[in-house]
C-alpha cells in the first residue's frame, strides 16, 4: 500500500487507503483536504461507501465534513431503499408470470456482494430474463405503469434490439429498468469473443427463490471485468468497478484457476488482465490468488495498455475517446483472427450491422451499396469509430 501511495497523488492516495481499510496511512488531513477527498469520491461514485469506512476504521473527520459526509449516505441509503423496493415488486410480478430473472451489476451488487444497499449506487436497474421471454416481460412491465423508451439516441431501435440486447423501461418516480436478454454485447465482444451464454445461463443459481437467479462467483467476476475494460473502456466509474471486485473476491468463493480458465476459453482473457492488474495495484494481492500469469499477453501488449492505464488515471476517472479509443480496444484482443476481423468490421461492416444502423430495410441493393462504400469515408470525415 505505501508504494501505491508514492503514485498516486495526494487525495487519490487517501481515498484508496480509506477505501480499503488503511486509514492508518491517511495522516493529518486538513478540512480543505477533507473536502478535496470528498469531491474526488463523488467523481467516482464512492462517496457514499465513505461514511461507513470512516466509522468502521475510527476515523473522525472534522465537523462539516462529517456531516456532508453523513448526508452523502443518508441520501444513498434513502435512494437505494427506493430502488430496492420497485425491484422486489418487479421480481414478484415476474415471478408470478413465470418469468425467472438475474438481478445484475448494481442490480445484485447492492445487496449480495456489499450488504448494504446504501453502499452501492446504482442509477437503473439490470435483469437479465431469458430472449424467449422478452417481450412477456415487458409486457408485465407495462401492467406496472412502465413504458418503453430508447436506450441510445445515437442509435435505431432495431439495431438496438438486434445488438444491444436490452429494453429500456421507463415510469415517472421509479427507476429506469433495462431487461437485457445477453449480458456480454456490443461490436467488440461480438467480432472478437467467443462467450455462450446458454452455459452462463445454466451455471446461474438460486438467490432468494428459484426465480430470482444470480451469476455464479466466476461468471460474475468476468463479467464485472469484461464490462469496464470493453465496453466502459476502464473510465466511467472505473474505480467503482473496481471496488466492485474487490469486495465481490473477498465476499464470493471464487476459483480463479476457473476464472483464468473461461477467460482464455472466451478470448477475453487480456481484458481480465489488465482489469485484475489495476485491481492488484489498487487493493493489493497478498496472497497471489489473482491469476494475472495466467493471463498475461505478451510484452507488447503489457506496454501498450499500462500506457492507457494506470492506478492514477483510474482515479482521475480518464476517459479514452477517439482513436486512442479504438487503439486501446484493438490492444484488449486475444486473437490475430480478432484482430482482422474487428479492423475489417469497423471499415466493412456486415450486412446486419449496416441495414440497421444506416435504417435500411426496405432499401434496394444500390442504396444498401453506397452506404457501404460511404461508411469508411464517414469515419474519416467525422474522426470518430
Amino acid at each position: 500500500m505505501k508504494d501505491l501511495l508514492l503514485t498516486l497523488n495526494q487525495d487519490a492516495g487517501r481515498l484508496v487507503a480509506l477505501l480499503s481499510g488503511h486509514a492508518e496511512q491517511v495522516g493529518a488531513v486538513s478540512d480543505a483536504e477533507w473536502e478535496g477527498l470528498i469531491a474526488l469520491a463523488r467523481k467516482n461514485g464512492v462517496a457514499q461507501m465513505l461514511y461507513t469506512a470512516l466509522k468502521a476504521q475510527e476515523v473522525t473527520p472534522p465537523p462539516q465534513a462529517a456531516s456532508v459526509i453523513r448526508s452523502i449516505h443518508l441520501a444513498s441509503a434513502v435512494h437505494g431503499t427506493k430502488q430496492f423496493h420497485e425491484l422486489e415488486k418487479i421480481v414478484q410480478v415476474l415471478h408470478t408470470a413465470g418469468i425467472p430473472v438475474v438481478p445484475v451489476k448494481g442490480a445484485w451488487l447492492g445487496e449480495a456482494v456489499y450488504g448494504n444497499i446504501a453502499l452501492r449506487g446504482m442509477t437503473d436497474l439490470d435483469l437479465w430474463v431469458k430472449r424467449n421471454q422478452v417481450d412477456e416481460a415487458c409486457r408485465v412491465m407495462v401492467s406496472l405503469g412502465y413504458s418503453l423508451v430508447s436506450s441510445r439516441t445515437d442509435r435505431p431501435q432495431p439495431l438496438q434490439d438486434e445488438l444491444l440486447a436490452e429494453k429500456k423501461l421507463f415510469k415517472s418516480g421509479a427507476p429506469i429498468v433495462e431487461l437485457h436478454w445477453a449480458i456480454f454485447v456490443g461490436e467488440w465482444l461480438r467480432h472478437t469473443a467467443r462467450i455462450d451464454e446458454e452455459l452462463v445461463w445454466q451455471r446461474t443459481c438460486s438467490y432468494k427463490g428459484e426465480m430470482l437467479r444470480q451469476l455464479s462467483a466466476e461468471d460474475a467476476i468476468i463479467h464485472i471485468g469484461v464490462h469496464l475494460a470493453v465496453n466502459h473502456q476502464m473510465s466511467l466509474s472505473g474505480f467503482r468497478a473496481l471496488l466492485d471486485l474487490d469486495r465481490a473476491r473477498r465476499k464470493l468463493s471464487v476459483d480463479w484457476g476457473v476464472v483464468a480458465c473461461r477467460a482464455k476459453e472466451w478470448r477475453v482473457a487480456t481484458s481480465m488482465w489488465i482489469v485484475l492488474l489495476m485491481l492488484a495495484q489498487l487493493f493489493g494481492d497478498t496472497e497471489k490468488e489473482l491469476p494475472l500469469s495466467e493471463l498475461e499477453p505478451s510484452w507488447f501488449h503489457q506496454w501498450l495498455l499500462t500506457h492507457f492505464v494506470s492506478p492514477q488515471s483510474i482515479l482521475d476517472a480518464h476517459e479514452i475517446t477517439g482513436l486512442r479509443r479504438f487503439l486501446f480496444l484493438l490492444a484488449l484482443v486475444d486473437k490475430p483472427v480478432g484482430l482482422i476481423n474487428l479492423v475489417g468490421r469497423t471499415l466493412v461492416p456486415d450486412r446486419t450491422w449496416l441495414i440497421l444502423r444506416y435504417g435500411l430495410q426496405e432499401a434496394p441493393f444500390w442504396r444498401v451499396l453506397l452506404q457501404r462504400l460511404w461508411h469508411p469515408l464517414r469515419l474519416l470525415l467525422k474522426k470518430e469509430i
